[in-house]
């Protein structure tokens, strides 16, 4: 394995863990390793099997890719808005009253109404600076 491959690896492994907030040794029983071979990979010293990296990429919800390839500052954007989406799913899934109403805020006829509905959240972001 080409040395650039294991560092592309690493970093975006560290990405990853570190948007999970779980620790190496957390990881390291879901993936079915040591606590030492996840430091290793975070580390740029070793490279995983394919399986343990289709393990990875199914416990994060990314694609193979995602770890195993460079990615673009443009790509890191959009990944951070797709993440920002998916913690706004996991929240909706955990809390069925908020996601009646956004049920309802979905159905709205009139751009009109969605737009009062967005001023509405833009009200409460910024009471949260």
């Amino acid at each position: 394995m080409a040395i650039w491959s294991k560092e592309v690896f690493a970093k975006n492994l560290r990405y990853y863990l570190e948007r999970s907030g779980k620790q190496q040794k957390e990881l390291a029983e879901i993936v079915g390793v040591s606590a030492p071979t996840i430091n290793d990979w975070i580390k740029g010293k070793k490279y995983p099997r394919i399986d343990k990296i289709e393990i990875l990429a199914d416990y994060f919800g990314i694609m193979k890719s995602d770890l195993i390839e460079e990615k673009t500052q443009d790509h890191r954007e959009m990944q951070m808005k797709n993440d920002a989406l998916l913690d706004i799913v996991f929240q909706l899934k955990a809390d069925e009253e908020l996601f009646d109403i956004v049920k309802k805020i979905t159905k709205l006829d009139t751009a009109e109404k969605r737009q009062a509905v967005k001023s509405v959240l833009h009200a409460f972001e910024a009471t949260d600076k």
